[in-house]
């Protein structure tokens, strides 16, 4: 529980260059859970939710990432209408953290040394909807960007990831926001000062 927790609240991941002086393994696979996303006075998008939702990121390492940015995938499971609009074709995904460069012991690598936060991987989830109405949508992760072939020595720390799913076209409008990382803790009827099973 406490590796779950962790992985999830921290929301960080290292991805490292296999030079002597990183002194840090590549990350191995890992996976945040998406829950439906809160704003101020309740669910961000009111119109749709969903049962379940991931991400999952990919071992990655250089020079691999030279000439292929994918970096894992992303998942909703059971997206369900709520209103009105119907349910669009596919959602649009971002996931947004710092980047810390390491040093380039060449010197050549314009990022080198250097902190960047801001948008760093997108997805296309695509959906396809069921005989009852709600739909799966998935679609692969990638890197913005490739790295630049200079820098491909030069190792990446990357942390506190947020992940962010909108309705189409609407990355960055908080009333499109449809989900993001999080942990659900579900109420139980009756409560604990009512006898409620399982209580102290």
């Amino acid at each position: 529980m406490k590796r779950v927790l962790g992985a999830v609240l921290v929301g960080a991941l290292i991805f490292a260059a296999d030079t002597a002086s990183a002194q840090l393994k590549n990350s191995g696979t890992s996976r945040i859970r998406l829950v439906r996303a809160h704003c101020t006075t309740g669910p961000c998008d009111p119109f749709f939710t969903f049962n379940a939702g991931s991400v999952l990121f990919r071992r990655s390492k250089q020079p691999k990432l030279v000439i292929n940015r994918k970096l894992g995938k992303m998942r909703i499971n059971n997206l369900t209408r709520l209103g009105a609009p119907p349910i669009p074709p596919a959602l649009d995904g971002r996931v947004i953290g710092t980047i810390f460069y390491g040093q380039d012991e060449n010197a050549v690598c314009p990022l080198a040394n250097t902190v960047v936060t801001g948008e760093f991987a997108t997805a296309t989830l695509n959906c396809i909807v069921t005989v009852v109405g709600n739909a799966g949508c998935s679609g692969p992760v990638a890197f913005s960007d490739f790295t630049p072939p200079e820098c491909s020595d030069v190792s990446q720390t990357i942390q506190d990831i947020t992940v962010e799913v909108y309705e189409p076209g609407s990355v960055g409008v908080p009333e499109k926001l449809i989900a993001t990382q999080g942990i659900n803790v579900l109420g139980k009827s009756p409560d604990c000062a009512s006898g409620g099973a399982g209580c102290p």
